[in-house]
């Protein structure tokens, strides 16, 4: 009687290790796909260097730091900095494109104040960070997180 529970016991968990691996592949997968679209870009820009994505050429144009808000004057919390970044794109949006724009230095990144992408061709966009941040990229990424390009600065 021995020798048959050992044997049932190993079918049961070969059984145990196939239903596992079904459900992490049909219901973990998905889920984990869409995470790496929010850490890895689609697309990736080198400093200085335009990219062309779906027939439309994206470039940064201009990238400033500055210590008073535009248009006030008025000194920014101490310890930051305005960071402005200058992004154009060639060519028309597909329709229903939107996007916003982050800041990225290594595990750190910053929203953009400023329009979200749409029909404009040319982005101002707007960062506060703290003044020893040293951004190395700007993502463009949809409303969903995922990043479609990374642009470096």
């Amino acid at each position: 009687m021995t020798a048959t529970l050992w044997k049932r016991n190993l079918i049961g968990a070969g059984i145990a290790a196939g239903a596992l691996a079904v459900i992490a592949t049909l219901i973990l997968n998905p889920f984990w796909q869409n995470y790496q679209r929010t850490v890895r870009p689609a697309q990736l820009a080198m400093a200085g260097e335009p990219i062309e994505v779906d027939g439309q050429t994206w470039r940064v144009r201009n990238v400033s730091r500055s210590t008073e808000r535009p248009g006030y004057g008025a000194p920014l919390p101490e310890g930051t900095v305005l960071i402005n970044v200058l992004l154009e794109r060639s060519g028309p949006p597909g329709s229903g494109f939107g996007c916003v724009g982050y800041l990225i230095e290594g595990a750190r990144s910053w929203r953009a104040s400023g329009p979200p992408c749409g029909i404009a061709t040319s982005m101002p966009w707007t960062f506060m960070v703290p003044a020893s941040a040293e951004p190395t990229a700007v993502d463009v990424r949809d409303f969903s997180g995922s990043i479609l390009i990374r642009l470096q600065l």
